[in-house]
């Protein structure tokens, strides 16, 4: 559900997001979008009781926008990539750069229409901190995994961290340009689910609800009870994976693999009933490619029922040994005032006892019983409870919704329906292992002339580094792993 107020001014935005902060709105995002040579749109967009409301202001491009992050602090890394990417500071701040590491300097790749306010952009000025003992330790410019480049700078005072400066997002992608030009929706659904590997179906359901949504198509039950399903499966495999990696980085080699084999047997089982390990090609608008039956439905079933007992055993084994709690709990904790103060989202809200999931919202899951799992010590052993509890909660669903298409195979509506899209602002979140794939599009002359994409990591890895205090360096591994946030764009 989304809810639109327009604005007058900038000024009566920030009071507006002010007034609404204190009436408990939760903060979700930031964003600037170009109108014509003269005229900017600043977007804010809150949450509560996992309902959106987007505040909007049309305003001069050359006025400098308000301090949200006074208000909400998470939206300070918005402000800076708004300032990043269409030159726009905010009034009395200092914006630091989020990435000018693949094009010119003082280059906004995002301002085609009006000017920049500013013409000289600074260089980024990692954070001094002054003690006897302190000294710097660099973790740059290729991690450990093959992954994108990342810049860590601990700061610590003998073995303790007292500082971490974290600068990621060094490839800008032009992906949500893309969805900007692009006028062939196919290509653009293609698109959609290459923004990131292990979310295919997350990514690309989101565009497509969106598109269902803006020509007000109506999908069949059917396509929704299949759609869950992939959804499931997908959080699923990822989960194991990250649990996996957890046991890696506390050298639990004895255990870890087992997890790693369950999650062979989920890509497995997607290549036989869904034709892709990872879930390639399977949705489209409407409906989806391949929907299951009887016999599809039988083996999903079979694999559940086989793996259950198994998982269940390696959870007791890892949960009872005393090297893993000790290694995970009281490590890299973030309390419930620091996650709400940087608007925390999914796993690293309710490690720290935030009650969200954007399921609840969800239409395709009204009928289905969830139960939010929280945990309250606020830890990387809460953060894999979490996650593995998650995966016993996606064995039930995935039965449950294999009992009701038992009663409805033959009622898939096969009419072509004609997309027609209708002017208008369009949103929807697609909850997965991360939280939530969050995209906006703005519609206008019946074409998309704006898309936006929030990754739930852009705005965590400030979490990161309020975690890593007063704790040693060796446990960054384990706790990054916990957290499971991404080092590019777009939770690549």
């Amino acid at each position: 559900m989304l809810e639109i107020r327009n604005l007058k001014s900038l000024e009566t935005l920030k009071k507006a997001t002010e007034l609404l902060k204190n009436d408990w709105y939760y903060f979700l995002w930031e964003f600037l979008r170009e109108i014509d040579e003269n005229n900017d749109e600043l977007m804010v967009l809150l949450m509560l009781d996992n309902k959106n409301l987007l505040i909007t202001c049309i305003h001069s491009n050359k006025d400098k926008l308000p301090k949200i992050s006074d208000i909400y602090y998470a939206a300070n890394i918005f402000e800076n990539e708004i300032y990043d990417y269409f030159g726009k500071p905010t009034i009395n701040s200092k914006n630091h750069i989020l990435r000018l590491h693949n094009h010119p300097k003082n280059y906004f790749p995002k301002r085609k229409i009006g000017k920049p306010i500013i013409k000289n952009k600074d260089e980024y000025i990692f954070t001094n901190v002054k003690s006897k003992w302190s000294v710097k330790v660099q973790v740059w410019p290729i991690h450990a995994w093959i992954i994108p480049p990342a810049h860590f700078r601990f700061t610590c005072d003998w073995e303790d961290t007292i500082n971490l400066d974290i600068q990621n997002w060094w490839i800008h992608r032009w992906v949500e340009d893309y969805f900007e030009n692009e006028k062939s929706l196919e290509n653009l659904l293609k698109a959609s689910e290459e923004i990131a590997w292990d979310s295919k179906i997350a990514h690309s359901l989101s565009f497509i609800k969106i598109i269902e949504k803006s020509s007000n198509i109506k999908i069949s039950e059917t396509t929704k009870l299949n759609r869950i399903i992939l959804l499931e499966l997908e959080r699923i495999y990822n989960h194991l994976w990250t649990i996996w990696a957890i046991l890696n980085d506390i050298w639990q080699w004895y255990i870890l693999n087992w997890f790693l084999e369950i999650r062979e047997e989920f890509l497995k089982l997607n290549d036989r009933i869904f034709e892709d390990r990872l879930l390639w090609w399977v949705l489209n608008f409407w409906k989806n490619n391949i929907y299951l039956d009887e016999k599809k439905s039988k083996k999903i079933l079979k694999t559940i029922t086989k793996i259950n007992d198994r998982y269940e055993n390696l959870l007791k084994i890892s949960i009872s040994s005393t090297w893993i709690y000790d290694r995970l709990y009281t490590t890299w904790i973030v309390k419930k005032d620091t996650a709400l103060q940087n608007s925390a989202l999914w796993i690293w809200a309710r490690a720290s006892w935030i009650k969200t999931d954007s399921r609840i919202d969800d239409e395709y899951y009204e009928n289905i019983k969830l139960n939010i799992i929280l945990w309250e010590n606020w830890d990387c052993f809460d953060r894999f409870n979490i996650r593995s509890e998650e995966i016993k909660q996606s064995f039930k669903i995935i039965k449950k919704v294999l009992k009701r298409l038992e009663i409805i195979w033959f009622k898939e509506d096969n009419n072509d329906k004609k997309i027609n899209l209708t002017n208008w602002y369009y949103i929807w979140k697609t909850e997965w292992h991360r939280w939530e794939s969050l995209h906006l599009s703005y519609i206008e002359n019946w074409e998309i002339k704006y898309y936006k994409i929030k990754d739930p990591s852009f705005v965590n890895w400030t979490l990161l580094e309020y975690a890593v205090l007063n704790n040693i360096i060796a446990d960054f591994p384990v706790c990054n792993k916990s957290f499971d946030l991404s080092y590019s764009w777009f939770d690549l």
